[in-house]
């Protein structure tokens, strides 16, 4: 969806809330007209959270949904290397984060290989949840994810690592069984002085071994370092 399409719907909404706001003001006897406001605005908002999901980032141009891990709903290891590629080229701040499950083949064994799949496929809803349409997130190996954040390195990028984290941890996993718990760790890497994208996204594993390494469900480096 174009940003000019995005910014209809946003004057959309206010337009509904204005209207909202002088029912309940001058006329809230007349609740029924208040209610289909109401619905008309959720609507709306649901349609533009929708859209604003499906929204990629020009770093993927050329590159569809055909294109995407039918699991998770994110693009495959080529597709997100060549965004890597891409962003690297062009001289932007950056910075690349790996993430993968701890323990995702324990959760296999014990619970089962579908809802191993149901899990990488609500890790691939959080993980779209968690950025902005510029960035890229990308399945790289059966458990393991990468993420292009534009334009923020360092506590920043960081911040955006431990508000991933934290909401997989928070995540009801208990909906799909009563004794299961999902965590991640994380590393990530910006630019600094190496020679190619693949040496950064290298960097930014290291750091994830660290994590894991280190007691796992956290992100490295950490503000500490």
């Amino acid at each position: 969806m174009s940003i000019d399409k995005l910014r209809d719907e946003d004057l959309k909404l206010v337009h509904l809330l204005e209207q909202m706001r002088t029912q309940i003001v001058h006329s809230s006897s007349n609740l029924e007209s208040l209610k289909m406001a109401l619905e008309s605005a959720q609507r709306l908002v649901e349609e533009r959270n929708q859209s604003l999901l499906n929204a990629r980032s020009s770093l993927l141009e050329g590159y569809g949904a055909e294109d995407d891990d039918e699991l998770t709903g994110l693009p495959r290891q080529a597709a997100f290397e060549k965004a890597l590629e891409r962003v690297f080229a062009s001289g932007e701040v950056f910075t690349v984060v790996t993430f993968d499950l701890d323990g995702f083949k324990e959760i296999n064994e014990r619970f089962g290989s579908a809802t191993g799949d149901e899990v990488l496929r609500r890790i691939g809803q959080l993980v779209r949840k968690a950025l902005r349409a510029s960035d890229v997130a990308g399945r790289i190996g059966g458990e393991e994810f990468a993420i292009i954040l534009r334009g923020i390195t360092g506590d920043r990028a960081f911040g955006v690592c431990e508000r991933l984290r934290l909401a997989v941890l928070k995540y009801p996993w208990n909906q799909l069984h009563p004794e299961l718990k999902v965590t991640i760790s994380l590393g990530f890497a910006g630019r600094d002085d190496e020679p190619t994208a693949q040496e950064v996204l290298a960097r930014a594993d290291r750091f994830q071994a660290e994590a894991k390494s280190s007691g796992r469900n956290q992100t490295f480096p950490g503000l500490y370092y």
